[in-house]
């Protein structure tokens, strides 16, 4: 599977400089939000775009991996927690059954004395 996905990054690598090589003259003006750059490359203007985009994606990705990671940490707690209670609950059983066993033979002070 890894290699699938190394071959498609490459893939749209060669896309990506490919089409930057089609637009090196073509000239842009970009305006994002209360900024304006003065004119650049198309090219340059769509492998920042790029770029930035996958910085974006990094971060986002990054985020979800603690939030997921911090979730398999809580189910294995509580797991954890489950199976001890679920142990004691065994051991309680087999417990109360010796104690049960202990008390039937031995005998009782009221029995001895007659």
């Amino acid at each position: 599977m890894w290699i699938v996905r190394w071959v498609l990054i490459t893939l749209l690598i060669l896309i990506l400089v490919g089409f930057l090589g089609l637009n090196q003259d073509e000239f842009v003006d970009v305006d994002f939000l209360f900024w304006e750059s003065p004119q650049i490359a198309l090219a340059y203007a769509l492998f920042f775009a790029f770029a930035l985009g996958m910085i974006i994606h990094l971060l986002i990705s990054i985020m979800s991996q603690i939030q997921l990671r911090t979730e398999i940490g809580r189910k294995k707690r509580e797991i954890r927690k489950l199976k001890d209670e679920l142990e004691g609950l065994r051991n309680l059983s087999i417990e109360e059954e010796l104690l049960d066993v202990k008390k039937k033979a031995l005998p009782t002070p009221d029995k001895a004395g007659d």
